[in-house]
């Protein structure tokens, strides 16, 4: 067959999963070795001998239109602007007419891509005429099935990643025939339109082209693997190699890792990275470290390891201007990466302005201790509990800056095997809780601030049912508390309840501790309420994040009950108190996995393991039979 003539690039998309990047660019225009992925899109189908090309526009559609109108190449190319997103198959319905009656290609916008036309080609004739796609039988998510003569017999297969199933490329080549099989709508998709073809005995052939690279730049892992992909091929013959640009890269062709500075991007020659990619206007600082970050705007310094930063301008927050008012920083030298949301309806961004570095968080009023933290920050500082300074307070328009101490968590420096030296750094953190317990309640009391509502039998209880929900009913389909642990849990919230009220963290865990060389700030700290001292302590000795040894565990405990400040019965509840966090906590990773964080799930059997413990040292038999059940029933979930 003739070669088509007519294309459509799908370039409508919202770059979700490469955000905070496509936050002011749009994905089709992040640069590759200095080349928009768009442009390279376009270069292929030129190649290919095509001669008129749609590109469907949606986000920052203006960015995109300039870049088309402004760019030199050998295919007319017009736009086709969807107001709201039509979808891969609804965004054809608006071309019918362009596209007339002869095949043509759709390509997707967002992909790194070199492969020959022939093979589709030659699969689109040997299947009829109707449909051919490019497939890749190694990388991706691998949910198409397809027989041995190529075509594919599934779109959504139930077995992804096994022999016989492939990532679908976003390629293909169509018969105008396709438009039979779009669903009625607006929005619609080409695998709908492909399964519906399926069932009346149309099917689209797939083809593994030989010698070809594909790869998503979806995310910003992959966007950094393509670049990474691309000089290894340019060194090992490969066809990825095509994509690299010498030029681009300060490390050059021969080094390993690859340090890709765009036009436009001002680095400073003493500025060193590794597999990174910055790109104009941003600025890197002398003597500054980048390690698998991209930088797209704004001026950064320090060390940036795994970061994405965009310019503070192209951040969609109506308040980041105020906020960066405050701090006397100009928008145009300031960089952000985004830190991500947190259930507690909060959002955070990290500021660099060259090596200077604050939080900036934005919060909701559902939960109103969001609005406590400056107030809860003043008050412990004031009372010699460390914490990070509050260097903006924007309550009418629910925004905060904070003084960044940075990533280096007690549960970061265990996890980097720092164990042989955990008591030195446990010892200080709990002298502070200490003096959170002794002068921090004395100064809320005397200032009579406002705190979360106190911990009573209601809140027990409602930690109770959320283990009982989340973990004893969805995790495991145990049903509701044998009568025993009910009762059993229900004296340590009647022992709890007993302890004189103090000033209590209530997420008192490693993760909330970070450090900067020897000094250490507490965080997380705007749920304070006034409670039993032990639940703190138990939160930090009995942390599911992090595995303390017993005897380590006991000499902090008797630590805290050496300290000056510190509460009778914080040491002497501990182990009570431990049951009733660790029921709570194991409630939250349920609550948390079901709301799509995964990586909770890791840290369920050590906190089944501890409560094991912490009931076996209260005393509480039927805590511990539960506990046991259901390390076995975790075991068996995970294989072991």
């Amino acid at each position: 067959m003739s070669a088509p003539r007519k294309a459509v690039v799908l370039a409508a998309g919202l770059g979700m999963r490469l955000r905070p990047l496509t936050q002011g660019c749009p994905k089709p225009l992040m640069p590759v070795w200095g080349v928009p992925l768009l442009e390279r899109a376009l270069r292929l189908l030129e190649g290919w001998g095509v001669e008129e090309v749609a590109v469907n526009l949606h986000w920052q559609a203006e960015r995109v239109r300039a870049f088309l109108a402004g760019r030199q190449g050998g295919a007319a190319v017009r736009e086709s602007y969807e107001p709201e997103i039509l979808g891969t198959g609804g965004a054809l319905r608006p071309l019918r007419g362009f596209l007339g009656e002869e095949p043509f290609w759709v390509l997707n916008a967002d992909i790194a891509a070199v492969v020959e036309a022939g093979p589709l080609l030659r699969a689109f004739e040997a299947g009829g005429g109707f449909g051919a796609a490019w497939l890749e039988p190694k990388k991706g998510p691998r949910t198409v099935e397809a027989d041995r003569c190529g075509r594919i017999t599934c779109y959504r297969s139930p077995t992804p990643g096994v022999a016989g199933t492939y990532t679908f490329c976003g390629l293909q080549l169509l018969s105008p025939e396709v438009y039979g099989f779009l669903p009625e709508g607006p929005f619609s998709t080409l695998v709908q339109a492909y399964e519906r073809a399926l069932e009346a005995g149309r099917c689209v052939r797939g083809v593994a082209v030989p010698g070809s690279f594909w790869d998503d730049a979806g995310t910003l892992d992959a966007y950094l693997r393509i670049h990474g992909d691309a000089k290894r091929g340019a060194r090992a013959g490969g066809p990825a190699g095509t994509l690299y640009e010498a030029r681009f890269d300060r490390l050059g062709p021969q080094e390993a890792g690859f340090f890709c500075v765009g036009e436009g991007a001002a680095v400073d020659a003493s500025a060193a990275g590794r597999d990174s990619v910055v790109t104009g206007p941003a600025a890197v600082e002398a003597g500054a470290v980048l390690d698998g970050s991209v930088v797209t705007g704004g001026r950064v310094g320090g060390v940036l390891e795994g970061v994405a930063c965009v310019a503070a301008g192209e951040v969609a927050d109506e308040a980041l201007p105020a906020a960066l008012a405050v701090l006397g920083w100009a928008p145009g030298e300031v960089a952000a990466a985004w830190l991500g949301a947190r259930g507690s309806e909060r959002t955070f961004w990290r500021l660099y302005r060259g090596s200077e570095r604050a939080i900036y968080i934005r919060y909701g009023l559902g939960r109103p201790e969001n609005a406590r933290y400056a107030g809860h920050a003043a008050l412990l500082a004031g009372a010699g509990v460390p914490v990070p300074a509050v260097l903006a307070d924007l309550p009418e328009a629910r925004a905060l800056v904070l003084e960044d101490w940075g990533d280096d968590s007690l549960q970061r420096r265990m996890e980097a095997g720092r164990g042989r030296a955990a008591q030195g750094l446990y010892r200080p953190v709990v002298e502070a809780l200490a003096r959170l317990h002794g002068a921090g309640t004395r100064a809320a009391r005397a200032a009579g601030v406002v705190l979360e509502p106190a911990f009573d039998a209601a809140l027990y209880a409602w930690e109770r049912r959320l283990f009982e929900e989340q973990m004893l009913e969805a995790r495991y389909g145990v049903g509701r508390l044998p009568p025993g642990v009910v009762r059993e849990l229900e004296d340590v919230a009647g022992r709890l309840l007993q302890a004189p009220p103090v000033l209590v963290h209530r997420d008192f865990q490693s993760s909330n501790i970070l450090f900067r060389g020897e000094a250490f700030a507490l965080i997380d700290f705007q749920g304070m309420r006034l409670g039993a001292a032990a639940y703190d302590l138990a939160s930090l000795v009995y942390d599911p994040y992090v595995t303390l040894s017993a005897s380590l565990r006991n000499r902090l405990i008797a630590h805290y009950g050496a300290c000056p400040t510190a509460q009778p019965d914080g040491a002497g509840l501990v182990h009570v108190a431990a049951v009733q966090r660790l029921v709570q906590a194991l409630g939250a990773f349920g609550r948390l996995t079901a709301l799509g964080q995964p990586g909770f799930v890791r840290h369920v059997l050590p906190a089944l393991g501890l409560l094991l413990e912490a009931a076996d040292a209260g005393g509480y038999d039927a805590v511990g039979g539960l506990a046991e059940e259901l390390i076995a029933r975790e075991q068996r979930r995970a294989g072991v």
